[in-house]
């Protein structure tokens, strides 16, 4: 798997190796697109769906991803108005009434 901001295999969240699930940052209509510019991340069970404290139920640990992935690609060069023609929108760490802190979220 070739991930835009992970390089090793183990857990992104809390570093475990091991079983581990590999995670479509953007999924549904994008998950095509995540598979193509390497928005993924190795998730432990935990941190994937096998818990509430998992990226599919917690919605602070979702936007934290996307946003780190996000950060990653303005890094290389790419523009915000370049995501939104291919993602469709530019997720915020200030999205609704949850303010993310990126170093909030336990690793």
């Amino acid at each position: 798997m070739e991930s835009i901001i992970q390089h090793k295999k183990e857990c992104y969240v809390c570093k475990r190796q091991g079983e581990l699930h590999c995670h479509h940052v953007f999924g549904g209509p994008n998950r095509d697109h995540s598979e193509r510019y390497g928005m993924k991340v190795w998730l432990c069970p935990d941190h994937h769906n096998m818990s509430n404290n998992g990226v599919h139920f917690d919605r602070k640990l979702d936007l934290k991803i996307k946003c780190d992935c996000q950060d990653k690609w303005l890094q290389s060069g790419r523009s915000i108005e370049d995501f939104r023609k291919i993602f469709g929108k530019w997720w915020s760490r200030h999205e609704g009434d949850i303010v993310i802190d990126p170093w909030e979220v336990k690793r």
